[in-house]
């Protein structure tokens, strides 16, 4: 797997880990790595990923967000984007959970 792909991956884990305790800051990151491997994090930064990677100087770009009970990683590296997305873990439970009561009258 290429380290593009990996850190896509990552990423998603590490999102759905902070979705888990519920410390997720925001609803959208973004992550722009430089050529010698820089890291610079921006939030909630509306910007297309490719024209914000272009003006950043970043050899990779991952956004990270969070909406519809779902959580995606979108990914550019010269020609290459990627998307990975799956529902967060709250919204699964919910789903199971859906039919029964939320409380008890005695």
């Amino acid at each position: 797997m290429s380290i593009f792909w990996e850190n896509a991956t990552k990423l998603l884990d590490a999102a759905l880990s902070a979705a888990r305790t519920g410390s997720a800051a925001s609803d959208s990151m973004t992550v722009l790595i430089g050529p010698e491997g820089g890291i610079h994090i921006l939030s909630n930064n509306d910007w297309p990923l490719d024209r914000l990677a272009g003006d950043r100087g970043a050899r990779m770009a991952y956004r990270v967000t969070q909406e519809n009970g779902r959580i995606a990683v979108s990914g550019l590296e010269g020609c290459n984007t990627c998307r990975l997305e799956t529902e967060k873990p709250d919204s699964r439970l919910k789903e199971l959970l859906r039919d029964q009561p939320r409380y008890f009258l005695s």
